[in-house]
Formats: C-alpha cells, sequence, structure tokens
C-alpha cells in the first residue's frame, strides 16, 4: 500500500476575507514492481475563502506543496517504509508534466484569485485544484505499507 498524507498550513495577512485550505490525500493502492506502466492517483487542495466585512474585495493566493519528509527537493519526493524507499511526485497538469512544489528549481504552484463580499457567492467562495500522483514503474520494492506527509501552504 502507498499513501501520501498532506498537512496543511495557511499564512496569510489581515485581509476582509478569512481563507482556508483542505486537502484529499492520494492514495496509490498496492504498488506492483512488475506493472510496466506508473501508478497514478488523484487527489484534491481546496481553497475556501469567506468575506469578512467591510465590501467586496478581490483575494489572490498561492497554494506551495513541500519537498516532503522523505526528499531533500520536488525531484527526489519519496514514500518510506522503513527503510524502503519509491521515488514518486505530484503534478499540475494532468500529463504529470509540471512539478507542483514551491516555485523554485522548475516547479509550479497553484494560483488564483476570487471575488468575495455581498453578492459574491453569499460571502463564501471555494476553488479546488487537483493534484496529479504518479509512481514511476518498475522500481524495486519491499513490501510494506509506504506513506510520505507533504506540507501544502495557502498564502493570500
Amino acid at each position: 500500500m502507498a499513501a501520501l498524507a498532506i498537512a496543511l498550513c495557511g499564512a496569510g495577512k489581515v485581509h476582509a476575507a478569512d481563507c482556508s485550505i483542505t486537502a484529499v490525500s492520494l492514495n496509490f493502492g498496492t504498488y506492483d514492481p512488475l506493472v510496466t506502466g506508473p501508478d497514478d492517483s488523484v487527489g484534491t487542495v481546496t481553497v475556501t475563502c469567506r468575506y469578512v466585512p467591510k465590501g467586496a474585495t478581490v483575494v489572490s493566493y498561492r497554494v506551495t506543496i513541500s519537498n516532503g519528509t522523505n526528499g531533500t527537493s520536488p525531484a527526489t519526493r519519496q514514500l518510506a517504509a522503513g527503510s524502503a524507499r519509491l521515488g514518486y511526485n505530484v503534478f499540475a497538469d494532468p500529463a504529470r508534466s509540471q512539478v507542483w512544489g514551491t516555485g523554485t528549481g522548475g516547479t509550479v504552484i497553484a494560483s488564483g484569485s476570487m471575488t468575495i463580499g455581498p453578492g459574491n457567492g453569499n460571502g463564501t467562495r471555494t476553488i479546488t485544484h487537483t493534484v496529479y500522483g504518479r509512481i514511476p514503474q518498475l522500481q524495486d520494492a519491499v513490501p510494506g505499507a509506504y506513506n510520505d506527509t507533504l506540507l501544502v501552504t495557502l498564502t493570500y
């Protein structure tokens, strides 16, 4: 079994909005090292912003994802079962070509904006971003419960 837990962190300034994130973890299921195709999974990160009076406001935000507990960079993310490792990564696009990270070292971030306030979504708006996960094929793997934890940070 290979699973990925996602921890959440919010960092914001005083705004006319209160924003938060929620995430649905990736679950790759049982990894078979003999299968010739990659093991893919999807999850979500949802940004929710709530209006705080006075007047409508546009909230711009960024969502970054850390290297993970077992990796030193987005390129070296690893699921771990004891000392055993499986390389994997998370991406911002369905083709799995844009590594989702902190915006450095060739990685991308998720970003967006929303208008909240009276007459705009009843004061609360949400935007959901899909997280595309992949474990590359044909990795030597010993039986075990593999996992990693990523820190997802919302800045607005």
